[in-house]
């Protein structure tokens, strides 16, 4: 299978191609290291590099929740190395753990066959329905236990 193109938001347009397939059952996706991803030191910038993990892991809890609109509310990354202009990002987002409104995701990112940052968040499926209290929004999330 060929890489597909999702960049679809204003934000993943500005932060660049992001780009995913699945090959045995295990999607993957990807991202080039443009000249605007770059640091002062000319390596992938950390903002950059967590971006790109956050809509990676972002993407995995969507479609495991059916495609439906999901919100990060917690991330925690790991840098182990940097990536250069041109290399190529590839992320394997793996779901550890789903409930009704909670999907608890992990990830790792490989430049060169090496780790160059991971991560694991949770994220909230979001519910388009009319305005209501916090008392009702809280009877209705299920507190992901």
């Amino acid at each position: 299978m060929t890489w597909k193109l999702i960049s679809k938001s204003s934000y993943s347009q500005l932060l660049g191609e992001l780009e995913t397939k699945s090959e045995n059952n295990q999607d993957k996706y990807r991202m080039i290291v443009a000249e605007k991803h770059l640091n002062a030191g000319n390596f992938a910038h950390g903002g950059f590099l967590m971006s790109f993990l956050d809509n990676v892991m972002g993407n995995a809890a969507y479609k495991s929740f059916g495609n439906k609109p999901c919100v990060t509310i917690s991330m925690n990354t790991h840098f182990t190395f940097s990536a250069k202009k041109g290399e190529e990002l590839i992320g394997y987002p793996s779901i550890e753990k789903m409930t009704n409104t909670l999907c608890f995701v992990r990830c790792q990112v490989f430049s060169n066959n090496e780790i160059i940052v991971s991560g694991n968040g949770i994220w909230k499926l979001v519910k388009k329905s009319s305005i209501r209290s916090v008392k009702d929004k809280k009877a209705d999330d299920d507190g992901g236990w």
